[in-house]
C-alpha cells in the first residue's frame, strides 16, 4: 500500500471538494452548476481511488496499464450495490458532469440541488468512514449548505426563453428526478421537502384556513418572507441523530442519541418554537430540521456527555 500517494490523493480530493462548495454558493459566479458538478465528482473519483489503493487493489485499466479507471468504474467497484442511494445519488450528479458542456441553462439548481446536497453530505462521510479524516476540520458543517439563488419561473419562460428543444429535455429531466425522489424516502440520495399549497372550498378539507377581509384591516396574516424550506429546514428528525452521531464519531466520542432523547434535549431548550431549528410543515405534518439544529446539538454534547443523562434525572425528579 503506498501511503505518500494515498494522502496525495486525499488532500487533492478535499481541495476538489471545498472548490464545489465554494464555486456553487459565490452569487457572482454563473458557472455555478457546472463547477460544482465538474470539481465534485473529481473528489469522488480522488477519493475512491485512495480506497481502492488502500484496499490493495489496481486504479488501472488491465488492457491500459499507463491509464487510470473512469469515476464511474470506481462507483461501480466500491458500491458494489446498485440500488445503493450513495450510488444511484453519485449516478445522477455524473450525468449532471457529463452533460454540463452542452445543456445547462440556471433554472436546473431547482432540480439537482436536492441530490447536490445530499452528494455533500455522502462525501464528507465517507471521508471519514474510509479514512478517519474530518472535512468540517477545514470547513465549518455550516458552510456545507449549498445555497440557491433562482426564483421559480414558469414553463412558459423556459420555452420562451431557451426553445422548444431545451424546454422539451428540462421538462423531461424535471420529471425524471422527481419520480426519482418521489419512488425513494431516503435522505442518501436526496434532501427534499415538498409543499403544496392549493385552495378548496370546503373548510372541512382544509389544513390551513384564511378569510379575505372586506375592509382590508386586521384578518388577514401579511407573509413578510418566503422561505423554501427545501433549503432552510431540509432535514428529518431521523437524519438530524444521524449526522449528529456520525459527527461526534469524529471527535472521538461514541454517543448514540435515540429520538426520545433528542425530544429530551428539544424540550429543555425549547428548540422546536425556535425556526432557527425547527419548523412545523402545517400540511404535511412532519418537522423540518437545519443545519445550525445539527451544530448545537454536536457542541451541546462534546461540551457535556452526560447531557442526556442529566436531563433524565431533571424529569425522573420533577415526577417524584
Amino acid at each position: 500500500m503506498d501511503k505518500k500517494l494515498i494522502n496525495n490523493l486525499l488532500e487533492k480530493s478535499q481541495e476538489a471538494f471545498l472548490m464545489a462548495i465554494e464555486i456553487y454558493n459565490k452569487p457572482t459566479i454563473s458557472y455555478r452548476l457546472e463547477g460544482f458538478a465538474f470539481f465534485i465528482c473529481n473528489a469522488w473519483e480522488l477519493l475512491l481511488k485512495a480506497k481502492m489503493i488502500q484496499n490493495g487493489e489496481s486504479i488501472y485499466f488491465s488492457d491500459k496499464p499507463n491509464r487510470t479507471i473512469s469515476l464511474n468504474n470506481c462507483v461501480a467497484h466500491i458500491f458494489t450495490n446498485d440500488k445503493d442511494p450513495i450510488r444511484k445519488n453519485l449516478d445522477i450528479i455524473i450525468g449532471l458532469r457529463n452533460t454540463s458542456t452542452h445543456f445547462i441553462i440556471k433554472e436546473m439548481d431547482t432540480i439537482y440541488l436536492p441530490f447536490m446536497q445530499a452528494n455533500v453530505l455522502n462525501y464528507s462521510q465517507k471521508m471519514f468512514d474510509f479514512f478517519e479524516v474530518d472535512i468540517t476540520e477545514k470547513i465549518n458543517s455550516s458552510f456545507m449548505t449549498l445555497v440557491i439563488n433562482n426564483t421559480d419561473v414558469s414553463s412558459e419562460e423556459i420555452l420562451s426563453r431557451y426553445g422548444e428543444q431545451i424546454f422539451n429535455r428540462y421538462n423531461k429531466l424535471k420529471n425524471e428526478t422527481k419520480s426519482i425522489i418521489e419512488d425513494s424516502s431516503n435522505e442518501k440520495l436526496a434532501i427534499q421537502v415538498d409543499l403544496n399549497i392549493k385552495v378548496v372550498k370546503d373548510k372541512k378539507d382544509a389544513q390551513v384556513t384564511f378569510r379575505i377581509a372586506k375592509d382590508g384591516e386586521d384578518p388577514v396574516r401579511i407573509i413578510k418572507e418566503l422561505k423554501d424550506t427545501n433549503l432552510t429546514h431540509c432535514y428529518t428528525q431521523k437524519r438530524i441523530r444521524e449526522i449528529v452521531i456520525d459527527n461526534l464519531k469524529r471527535k472521538g466520542i461514541d454517543f448514540k442519541l435515540n429520538q426520545y432523547e433528542l425530544k429530551l434535549i428539544c424540550d429543555k431548550f425549547d428548540l422546536k418554537s425556535n425556526e432557527r431549528y425547527f419548523y412545523k410543515h402545517i400540511l404535511t405534518n412532519r418537522w423540518g430540521c437545519t443545519q445550525r439544529l445539527v451544530d448545537f446539538l454536536t457542541d451541546l454534547i462534546i461540551k457535556d456527555k452526560n447531557v442526556v443523562e442529566k436531563l433524565k434525572e431533571e424529569l425522573k425528579q420533577k415526577k417524584l
